[in-house]
């Protein structure tokens, strides 16, 4: 018989390994399969993929106000501004950024946008001494001066201790040339806080405006202890050595100035006027041209209408290159009286109502201009004006005195809202004017290259009686008519209006221009700017004259040159 061995039987865990390793193996290829027909889609990361940074959290907007603050203490102030921006993005109902971007917009000139900065800081938090006393600072800035005397006396009375309130308002007696007022007030920031850069620099300004330069210097040059990195401080130092004479020690703040912000036209429009007057017109000329590189655009205050331009002009007039002065003069003249549009900071809409006192033009819409689409066009929002009755403002007493809100900053926060009492109408009719026009809108543009004003507004109803005037406000404190206009049957106006209206140049850019083409032997070309000149200032120390005589047999329209008269002696 024949036997065969017993077969070995497999392990049970040894079976199923087998059929796992298979079973994983075939999945392994069906995947791969499937990519290569396409029927499966799988990303692979590429070698800057497996590198990149990992996901953050947004940052906090605590941290952009850190970052702002640090930016303004190292002078970088366009950083800030945008930190500030970027913290009033994440956390629009937060105060402190708004207030602190106005503070920083007042040095970049850029006023009616710190207005409104300011305006939404203490629309939001009206109880802050700070957000009333730099809405204060941007106010007086912006030509509104009795309005930052409102917002900085009361910030004085909220915190008497808060040194920067008595300091701006040291700064708007100055711009006013009350300058005994404002040293008082800058004395009093003094004893409150002797560490506030503010009351140091508005403590010079006051002095400054007395004519004191050497006073105000040592008060200048503490304010740049006290901010080193800060570029406008040397400005104002420059500026104070100017006046005194010491043009080495003024041309050294602006140098300073310029290395700490060099994208500024006013530093280096400053330091070519301090070449221009120190007889140094090759370094005048490299000085202005900067300016102009910066801001072509720029028009400085002090002294207040020149340019870039109209100095350059001056200073090839200087070196006997007539031929460049005339080709830079007429662009100063231009930029000068073109500067009005430039100062436009609001507009009205108004219509005329019967009062007790009698006839009277009330505000329906209002808006404020600000700056779009870089140097160019400037645009306003314009909002109803909401008028509240005697009964109204009673109510809103008694809410204040619930919470607390000082009644100064109450009032504060009503002009913002435009918010108007009219004790002159009846309260009805003050209701039918707040309830007629809550619902137009509209904005309003200047077109700075055109000159025109452009109106869309829409939802106005057609005025009973007259029609609605149009008035425009510019800085620092002048009101011009724009005429009326008159809605459509839909409620719509848009109208496109020239603004005739403009400035004067400095008297020297006209009798400059005619000099140099009289210097040119080119009399009728003079002709034009010499009587320009002489419609400004008909004095006999007027040097158009000199080219009136020089060209007298060629001219037409010229008046006789002026001789000096004897006047005798009384009692002779």
């Amino acid at each position: 018989m024949y036997y065969r061995p017993k077969e070995k039987q497999r392990s049970p865990a040894v079976t199923f390994l087998l059929y796992t390793a298979l079973t994983i193996f075939s999945a392994i290829l069906i995947f791969l399969v499937g990519i290569y027909v396409g029927y499966l889609d799988v990303y692979v990361p590429t070698l800057a993929d497996r590198y990149a940074p990992t996901p953050t959290p947004t940052r906090a907007p605590v941290f952009y106000i850190a970052d702002g603050d640090g930016h303004f203490v190292e002078g970088k102030l366009e950083e800030a501004i945008a930190d500030y921006e970027q913290a009033i993005a994440l956390e629009p109902d937060n105060d402190l950024p708004y207030i602190r971007q106005s503070r920083l917009l007042v040095y970049t000139r850029d006023t009616s946008r710190a207005v409104a900065r300011g305006a939404q800081a203490v629309l939001l938090n009206p109880a802050r001494a700070e957000n009333l006393a730099y809405y204060c600072r941007a106010l007086d800035w912006d030509g509104l001066y009795d309005q930052a005397f409102s917002a900085c006396a009361c910030a004085a009375e909220i915190d008497p201790t808060y040194a920067e309130s008595y300091a701006f308002i040291s700064e708007v007696y100055s711009d006013l040339g009350d300058g005994l007022s404002a040293r008082t007030a800058a004395q009093q920031a003094l004893d409150a806080n002797f560490q506030s850069l503010d009351a140091h620099h508005n403590m010079g300004y006051a002095l400054e405006t007395l004519n004191r330069y050497g006073e105000a210097i040592d008060y200048y040059e503490n304010a740049v202890k006290l901010a080193p990195t800060l570029a406008p401080i040397y400005v104002s130092a420059g500026r104070a050595y100017f006046n005194l004479g010491n043009y080495e020690l003024a041309e050294e703040r602006f140098k300073q100035a310029i290395k700490l912000l060099p994208f500024d036209p006013e530093a280096y429009f400053q330091l070519g006027y301090t070449y221009y007057t120190d007889f140094d017109f090759l370094r005048a000329i490299d000085a202005l041209e900067q300016s102009v590189g910066v801001d072509p655009t720029y028009v400085s205050i002090y002294p207040a209408g020149a340019n870039a331009w109209g100095l350059l002009g001056m200073s090839y007039y200087r070196r006997q290159n007539y031929e460049q002065a005339v080709e830079f003069l007429p662009k100063a003249i231009e930029l000068s009286e073109n500067q009005l549009l430039k100062r436009a900071r609001e507009i009205e809409l108004l219509i005329q109502v019967e009062t007790l006192t009698g006839p009277e033009f009330i505000p329906i819409l209002r808006g404020r201009f600000l700056r779009v689409g870089g140097q160019d066009n400037y645009q306003a929002e314009l909002k109803p004006v909401y008028y509240y009755s005697s009964l109204a403002e009673e109510q809103a007493t008694d809410s204040r005195e619930s919470n607390d809100l000082p009644e100064c900053a109450a009032s504060i926060v009503r002009t913002i809202q435009q918010r108007v009492s009219l004790p002159g109408l009846q309260d009805e009719r003050l209701l039918a004017y707040t309830n007629t026009f809550s619902q137009a809108r509209g904005t309003a543009t200047i077109q700075y290259l055109a000159g025109n004003l452009v109106l869309d507004i829409e939802n106005l109803p057609r005025p009973e009686e007259s029609a609605y005037e149009i008035r425009l406000r510019f800085w620092p404190e002048r009101t011009e008519s724009m005429g009326v206009t008159v809605p459509d049957d839909e409620g719509r106006i848009y109208a496109q209006l020239p603004i005739t209206q403009r400035l004067t140049a400095p008297l020297e850019y006209y009798y400059t221009m005619g000099l140099s083409y009289v210097n040119m032997r080119m009399c009728q070309e003079a002709e034009p700017w010499l009587l320009r000149s002489l419609e400004q200032d008909g004095s006999v120390y007027n040097p158009s004259w000199y080219g009136i005589g020089q060209c007298a047999d060629q001219l037409t329209n010229a008046p006789p040159t002026p001789l000096p008269t004897y006047t005798p002696v009384p009692g002779r």
